[in-house]
């Protein structure tokens, strides 16, 4: 940003694509690629770091509405959790949108009080209401996985910011794994462990690598064992800087210096068994470029029951062991959320189907079956507002019945695999 640009040259392109300015003229910005070396159609580090600062000092100015271009790029640059590409750009970032939003609520003469409503079409589904004791909290909702446009109203008095968040699988392709990251259950010394195997690009500019790890249910990382593996000197360890034990054991952080001379990386991580669990479901495991998380891979492994030394869960009706040929041959497969529980009946809730072998069976997003005799209703406890996945087939009475239900995360692995036949329906 060039503070009085008339008195100065300008280093960059000045036409109306790539230029914007204040409302006077005094002030102007780049806002393409050959002036602040954008990546794609995402902008740089430099360019965040670079607009947050230059916003910063026009509100530091009291020019509120000429910094609002600059705020509306910055919002949507950030990430899915909130961030942008690094540490510092995101400090610099969320600096910039905390002062907006302090002066833009310091400057209304009404409380805040506004109505969002996003729907799809001419039906409106989902209704967020922000007032003034609550406009600091991040409210979400799920909107159901179609594709088209979604409309966004608003009505009321004060400034929000909406992020439209999309995640989808591409099928079909192939792709040069980016760190080569393999992942497999084995055992150690008598205990379980995950044994992991990458490679560390030739060329990088990255100065810090973060390889994170989900244990399997019933299983924690611990300090101790941990340790333990990182006092190897002469094998992948010696890569490691440090560590952090996360969620009460149920997530690893390693930390790797791409200085090391190692590029080909082998690690072995015991864990420790708390409990029995039938059934478990695979886990993710990724390897993250820690100043540019675009950069990643992300794998799933599973812990082989003869691995984990499970024993079948005592408890009937709850598990639910996904297979290709189970999905295939399921005669409606339906997504969302578990809601109210009538003698025998659920309501699903933003219910979204993946097939319906037989006919339509949802209504204004809701859809209501009965459970199987072998299924047992307190297994929807541990799903309450969790989205997640049933298993329905067609009764002769017209009527939709449960025959397995999970959660989404845990299935998502499992339906990415199967992708090509989820969609087919039986025979």
């Amino acid at each position: 940003l060039l503070d009085h640009v008339h008195k100065r040259d300008m280093p960059f392109r000045d036409d109306g694509k790539c230029m914007g300015s204040s409302t006077d003229g005094k002030y102007k910005f780049a806002t393409c690629e050959e002036n602040l070396e954008f990546e794609s159609v995402r902008g740089s580090s430099k360019s965040i770091e670079a607009t947050g600062y230059a916003a910063l000092y026009i509100m530091q100015k009291e020019r509120i509405e000429d910094s609002l271009p600059m705020i509306m790029w910055l919002a949507s640059q950030r990430n899915e959790n909130g961030g942008f590409r690094s540490s510092q750009d995101t400090v610099i970032g969320l600096q910039a949108l905390a002062k907006f939003a302090e002066l833009s609520n310091a400057d209304m003469p009404k409380r805040t009080d506004l109505t969002i409503v996003i729907g799809k079409g001419r039906s409106y589904f989902e209704k967020i209401r922000i007032k003034d004791d609550s406009k600091m909290t991040t409210k979400e909702v799920v909107l159901a996985p179609e594709v088209g446009d979604y409309k966004i109203k608003w009505t009321g008095v004060g400034t929000a910011f909406v992020q439209l968040i999309s995640s989808y699988h591409i099928m079909g392709r192939d792709y040069e794994p980016l760190f080569r990251l393999k992942a497999d259950a084995t055992r150690l010394k008598g205990l379980s462990a995950v044994r992991l195997s990458f490679r560390l690009p030739d060329e990088s500019s990255s100065t810090m690598y973060l390889l994170e790890l989900a244990s399997p249910t019933g299983m924690v990382f611990t300090k101790s064992l941990v340790e333990g593996q990182l006092q190897l000197t002469d094998g992948g360890f010696s890569a490691i800087t440090r560590y952090d034990i996360k969620e009460g054991g149920q997530r690893l952080h390693l930390y790797v210096d791409p200085a090391t001379k190692l590029k080909d990386i082998e690690l072995t991580i015991p864990m420790d068994s708390k409990f029995d669990v039938a059934n478990r479901m695979p886990v993710q495991v990724s390897l993250i470029d820690y100043y540019n998380p675009s950069k990643r891979q992300t794998i799933f492994y599973s812990m082989d029951e003869s691995d984990a030394g499970t024993e079948e869960s005592k408890e009937p009706g709850c598990s639910l062991s996904l297979s290709c040929d189970l999905l295939q041959e399921t005669e409606a497969i339906v997504l969302g959320y578990p809601g109210e529980i009538e003698e025998d009946s659920l309501e699903i809730k933003s219910a979204f189907p993946y097939k319906s072998c037989k006919g339509n069976f949802i209504r204004n997003l809701k859809a209501a079956a009965k459970f199987e005799e072998s299924l047992n209703q307190d297994c929807v406890a541990p799903l309450m507002n969790t989205r997640s996945i049933f298993l329905l087939r067609y009764r002769n009475d017209g009527q939709m019945e449960i025959t397995g239900m999970t959660d989404y995360a845990s299935a998502l692995p499992k339906i990415t695999e199967c992708y090509s036949v989820v969609t087919e329906c039986p025979e």
